[in-house]
């Protein structure tokens, strides 16, 4: 079910002609208040078909609250099928409007019902307040986890969230000296992100109303796609964008292993019945997909927690391996609203580097967060994205650790936002965030770090102290890079703030698909690009050979458009004198160079970054083109 509520200051509607042939009979054709109305404009879905009464009496409970907030009496139910992408069947979509009409009116309300099936005019007038416009989407899943006998959170209103938006906090600016300002006595005039980044934060609206530049970019570089026959927010990776995709995955590993991770795998869906899962979904619910197996219900894992978690506790820790790491590259899923989709910003299909870092104490996980800041923050320059960068403390944490945020703000080393909340409405007392603000003015999230103070206990995860006996930990979550799809948003969003200001888009060197394209002037040179290949492959250097009986004014222009940083031009001269022509687009420069000197040039600027290897074939000319201009 999907349902748009609006406050008004009365309203009206005439019925027109019958949108079907079996549409209610009128008992009016034309009706009009000017009295004050909370309107409900409703449409039922496929999923309501599976169990009808529920999805009544949840949508009846979310009127009845929505009225009582503003205070409202009277109540009108309107269908409005152009709500949902997937209606139900009309004789569902009666069937629930009748029973939602007839529960609101044994609770006292005024309630009018449109009639179904019918073309009508209508008028509406918004009061305008902050309650007077909302929506609502109930999520079968509440429904089938309901006949399981499992309490989670429903839907829209999930409860952890509904006491996330009680929670009373205050914002802050830290400097790198420790001052703290309110945000409104703050002087951003050096700070022009940090504003729009606090901004985005305060406000707390988190709906697209347009397409992010990015989009359009990972199309035209042949990264990421849309996939028509998937669910919405699900994505597909042609060759080049999964190249992309694995050089991100591997770094990540690369450093988790050097942090002395364990690194592992563990389920992708999840028992809703299992009692510490039960517990968990109600401290941080998520819209889950549901899994079907049988007659049993599973749901698809939005985080590494699960198996990690589950993993850590029939595992025996001593005090000696703390802190102990988790390391997962986890494939993870959330049924975000449509209306908050928005290309590889916020999307429903995501991969999720994720590290769980087991301590004693509190004092063992201020450590801890100093040591992750040192490689969030190197993951974070790596990209090249500009970032800001705020905190979210527990009010009674932040008083007793002051010193320690002090710590950090110098560590980062420019001012930071800091949200102090004055009660814990989470499993966190502590969570660090690393934000890119895009072109539109929002902000997504890549890298975080919280300290949880619930859940050692909650999944029964416990450690061998010094004295012999078994104590519940502390546990950091962490995304130390954030999640792919993130980075790819981040980047790209980054490149068109460049193209902006005049400046030559481009990925960063490491994570760039192709990072040379070799043009050879004729046929005649292929075989010799081929040699020259073979050493940029044994280099660890990803290329390409555009093969294709095309100018070379032509294979440049089909480089630049795929924002190849190295184009080597090769004739007869080059291939006498052994040395190339490098056009290097971001310096906007063509110089010569030994192959030496090129495989020296990339390898000292990547060094960091383990070697991936094209996932495409060399030749320009086999490979199929999937979206990319040519």
């Amino acid at each position: 079910m999907r349902m748009l509520q609006i406050h008004s200051d009365g309203f009206s509607f005439e019925a027109k002609r019958k949108a079907l042939k079996n549409a209610e009979d009128l008992t009016e054709k034309v009706y009009k208040t000017e009295d004050s109305c909370l309107v409900n404009f409703i449409a039922a879905e496929t999923s309501d078909e599976t169990n009808v009464t529920g999805a009544a009496k949840t949508t009846a409970d979310m009127i009845a609250t929505a009225a009582e907030e503003v205070k409202e009496t009277n109540i009108v139910v309107y269908p409005w099928v152009h709500l949902s992408e997937t209606p139900s069947k009309p004789s569902t979509a009666m069937k629930l409007l009748k029973t939602v009409t007839k529960d609101l009116e044994k609770r006292g309300f005024n309630v009018v019902q449109v009639p179904f099936g019918w073309y009508k005019a209508f008028a509406i007038h918004c009061k305008g307040h902050p309650l007077a416009e909302r929506s609502k989407v109930l999520d079968i899943s509440k429904e089938i986890a309901k006949a399981a006998d499992v309490d989670v959170t429903e839907g829209e209103d999930l409860t952890a969230l509904q006491a996330e938006e009680k929670a009373t906090s205050t914002f802050y600016i830290m400097e790198t000296n420790g001052t703290v300002t309110a945000v409104k006595d703050f002087n951003f005039a050096k700070y022009k992100e940090l504003k729009l980044y606090v901004n985005y934060e305060t406000a707390k609206d988190r709906t697209a109303q347009e397409p992010p530049p990015h989009i359009e970019l990972m199309k035209q570089l042949e990264l990421v796609d849309y996939e028509p026959g998937s669910d919405a927010g699900n994505f597909r990776w042609p060759p080049r964008g999964l190249t992309l995709k694995k050089a991100i995955e591997e770094r990540v590993t690369s450093e988790m292993v050097d942090y002395g991770a364990h690194v592992l795998q563990t389920p992708l869906i999840y028992d809703y019945q299992h009692p510490s899962l039960k517990s968990y979904l109600q401290r941080f619910p998520s819209r889950q997909y549901v899994v079907k197996s049988g007659d049993h219900d599973f749901f698809a894992r939005f985080s590494a927690c699960f198996g990690q978690f589950l993993l850590a506790s029939q595992a025996t820790i001593s005090h000696k391996q703390l802190p102990l790491k988790l390391f997962e590259i986890a494939p993870s899923y959330r049924r975000e609203q449509r209306g908050e989709l928005a290309g590889m910003r916020r999307l429903r299909a995501f991969t999720m580097p994720d590290i769980h870092e087991i301590v004693a104490d509190e004092e063992m996980a201020k450590q801890s967060v100093m040591n992750q800041i040192e490689f969030v923050e190197k993951l974070m320059n790596e990209l090249e994205v500009s970032y800001e960068v705020s905190f979210r403390v527990l009010r009674e944490f932040y008083e007793r650790n002051t010193s320690f945020m002090e710590k950090i703000a110098k560590r980062i080393g420019k001012p930071i936002m800091i949200e102090v909340f004055e009660e814990r409405y989470a499993y966190f007392v502590f969570k660090g965030e690393w934000n890119v603000v895009d072109a539109q003015n929002k902000a997504g999230c890549l890298s975080t770090v919280q300290i949880d103070v619930e859940n050692g206990e909650r999944f029964k995860i416990t450690y061998v102290d010094e004295d012999g006996k078994d104590k519940y930990p502390l546990i950091l979550h962490t995304s130390p890079s954030g999640a792919i799809e993130r980075i790819l948003y981040g980047v790209l969003e980054q490149a068109y703030k460049n193209m902006k200001k005049g400046q030559v888009p481009h990925l960063p060197l490491w994570m760039t698909p192709v990072q040379v394209r070799l043009a050879p002037v004729d046929d005649a040179i292929v075989d010799y690009c081929l040699e020259i290949g073979k050493t940029l492959d044994e280099a660890g250097i990803r290329y390409e050979i555009d093969d294709r009986s095309q100018t070379v004014g032509k294979k440049v222009r089909s480089a630049e458009k795929l924002w190849i940083p190295y184009i080597a031009v090769i004739g007869e001269i080059e291939q006498k004198s052994g040395e190339l022509s490098i056009r290097r687009r971001e310096l906007k420069d063509q110089v010569k160079m030994s192959l030496g000197d090129l495989i020296r040039e990339i390898q000292n600027k990547t060094t960091f970054a383990p070697k991936q290897r094209l996932l495409l074939p060399h030749l320009v000319s086999k490979q199929a083109i999937f979206s990319r201009e040519v």
